[in-house]
C-alpha cells in the first residue's frame, strides 16, 4: 500500500484580471463650468481691474485612444463648446467708464497621457487654445464711445482628470483646464488710451463618452468594491477668488478681484454604500487657499482694494452613484474661509482699513472617485464656496466698502480607506 502513488489535488490556474482595453476612437458631450480672470491694465497708468465671471460651458469632445501597454495610454482630443461668461460694469472711482469681457465658443486640440490599472483612466492633458473672446472698454458718459475688440484669440491649455468606464463602450470623465488665451489691445481713441487685456480662463466639466467599434465591456465584468467605511487622505489644486467690491454711498462703481493660488490639504469621512450602486457619505476637510491679490483702483491710483486668504475649511454631505470602482458623486455643505478684505488710502496720507474674520458660508460641488489599489482611492472635484459679505467703514477716504466673497476650488485628492475596499 505505500508504493501506491498518492493523488494530486487539482490546481486552478490562476484567473487574470479583466483586461479594460483603452484603444480606439471615441466621442461625447460634456457640461461644466467657466471662471474667467481677465487683468487689464491702461499702459502708461498705475491702476488696472480685473474681471472675473462664471459661466455654463457645454460641448462636445472626440479623439483616439492608444494603449501601448497594460497600465499606460496615450491619446489625442478635440473639443468645441460653449463658453457663456459675459462680466461688465462701471469702475469704481471712473463711473464714466465700463470694461468687461465676453465669450461665447471655445475649443481645444491636445494631447493626453494617463495611468490605467482598472477600469479607470487617470490622465493629464495639454496642447492649443481657441476662445472667441470680446473685450471692451467703453466711455458711457455724456458722448460714448464703444471701444472694443472682438476675436478669435489662440492661446494653450493644460489640465488633467479621470475617467471611468461605466458598462459597454460608455465612460465617464470630471476634468479640469486652464486656457491661457493670450493678450489683446483696446484702443479708446475718446480718452486716447490703449487698454491691455490678460484672458485666462479655467473650467470643470464632466463628460461621457462612447468608444467605437470593439465588443464593449459588459457591466458585469467591471469589479466589485466596497466603498463602506472611514476614509482620510491628502488633496491639491487651485483655488480662485471671485470677490466683487462696491461702496455704494461713495458712487455707484465696483471692482472685482480676481486672484489664483494653491490649495492642499487634509480631508476624512465616512461612506455608507447602500446597495450596490448608490454610495452617502460625510466629509470633512481643511487646507491652505493661497489666494493675495491687492489693485489699485483704475483712474484712481490712491485707493486699493484686496483680498486674502490662508485656511479653509468644509462639512459636507455626499450622494454617488458606484459603478463598483468608481464613484461618481455630488456633494454640499458647511464652508469657514479665513478672509482679509481691505479698501486703503494709498496716497500722501495712507489710512489703511481693512477687516479680518472666519467667514461662514456654504459650498457645492461634484467630482469622481476611482479606485486605484487595494484600500487607496484618487479623486477629482470641484467646490464652489460662497463665504458671505463683510463691510466695513475707511474713515479716510469717508466711504464703507461692501465685500461678496466668492471661490472656486479645483483639487485632485488621494484617499485610503479603513475597510474592506475591493472584492477579491
Amino acid at each position: 500500500a505505500a508504493d501506491v502513488p498518492t493523488a494530486r489535488p487539482i490546481q486552478k490556474a490562476p484567473v487574470a484580471p479583466p483586461i479594460f482595453d483603452w484603444t480606439g476612437w471615441y466621442g461625447g458631450v460634456n457640461a461644466g463650468v467657466g471662471i474667467s480672470q481677465t487683468r487689464a491694465a491702461t499702459v502708461g497708468e498705475l491702476g488696472s481691474f480685473d474681471r472675473s465671471g462664471a459661466g455654463f460651458t457645454g460641448g462636445v469632445q472626440g479623439g483616439y485612444n492608444w494603449q501601448f501597454n497594460p497600465h499606460w495610454v496615450a491619446g489625442i482630443e478635440g473639443d468645441i463648446g460653449w463658453l457663456g461668461i459675459d462680466r461688465s460694469f462701471q469702475h469704481f472711482d471712473a463711473t464714466i467708464r465700463v470694461s468687461g469681457v465676453k465669450t461665447d465658443w471655445y475649443g481645444t486640440i491636445r494631447g493626453r497621457l494617463g495611468y490605467t490599472s482598472s477600469p479607470s483612466l487617470f490622465y493629464v492633458t495639454g496642447g492649443a487654445a481657441f476662445v472667441n473672446v470680446k473685450n471692451n472698454a467703453d466711455d458711457v458718459g455724456g458722448t460714448p464711445l464703444a471701444a472694443s475688440k472682438s476675436e478669435i484669440a489662440s492661446g494653450w491649455t493644460v489640465g488633467g482628470g479621470i475617467e471611468t468606464m461605466l458598462g459597454g463602450n460608455w465612460s465617464a470623465k470630471a476634468e479640469y483646464l486652464y486656457i491661457d488665451a493670450g493678450s489683446q489691445d483696446v484702443f479708446n481713441s475718446e480718452f486716447g488710451e490703449l487698454i491691455h487685456f490678460d484672458n485666462r480662463f479655467h473650467v470643470f466639466r464632466f463628460g461621457l463618452n462612447h468608444r467605437f467599434g470593439g465588443p464593449g465591456m459588459p457591466a458585469t465584468a467591471l469589479p466589485s468594491y466596497n466603498w463602506t467605511g472611514f476614509y482620510a487622505g491628502l488633496h491639491a489644486g487651485t483655488g480662485l477668488s471671485q470677490v466683487h467690491a462696491t461702496a455704494p454711498i461713495f458712487n455707484s462703481g465696483a471692482v472685482d478681484i480676481a486672484d489664483a493660488g494653491f490649495t492642499g490639504g487634509v480631508q476624512g469621512g465616512y461612506n455608507w454604500q447602500i446597495n450596490p450602486h448608490w454610495v452617502a457619505g460625510i466629509e470633512a476637510d481643511f487646507g491652505w487657499l493661497g489666494i493675495d491679490r491687492s489693485i489699485r483702483s483704475w483712474d484712481s491710483i490712491f485707493l486699493a482694494f484686496g483680498v486674502k486668504t490662508d485656511w479653509y475649511g468644509t462639512a459636507r454631505g455626499r450622494v454617488g452613484y458606484s459603478t463598483g470602482p468608481a464613484l461618481l458623486y455630488v456633494t454640499g455643505g458647511a464652508a469657514w474661509v479665513k478672509v482679509t478684505n481691505n479698501f486703503d488710502d494709498v496716497g500722501p496720507t495712507p489710512g489703511a482699513a481693512s477687516k479680518s474674520e472666519t467667514a461662514t458660508g456654504w459650498t457645492m460641488g461634484a467630482g469622481i472617485e476611482a479606485a486605484l489599489a487595494h484600500n487607496w482611492t484618487a479623486k477629482l472635484d470641484y467646490l464652489y464656496i460662497d463665504a458671505g459679505s463683510q463691510s466695513f467703514f475707511n474713515p479716510e477716504v469717508g466711504a464703507t466698502a461692501h465685500f461678496d466673497n466668492r471661490f472656486h476650488v479645483f483639487r485632485f485628492g488621494l484617499n485610503y480607506q479603513f475597510a474592506t475596499g475591493a472584492t477579491p
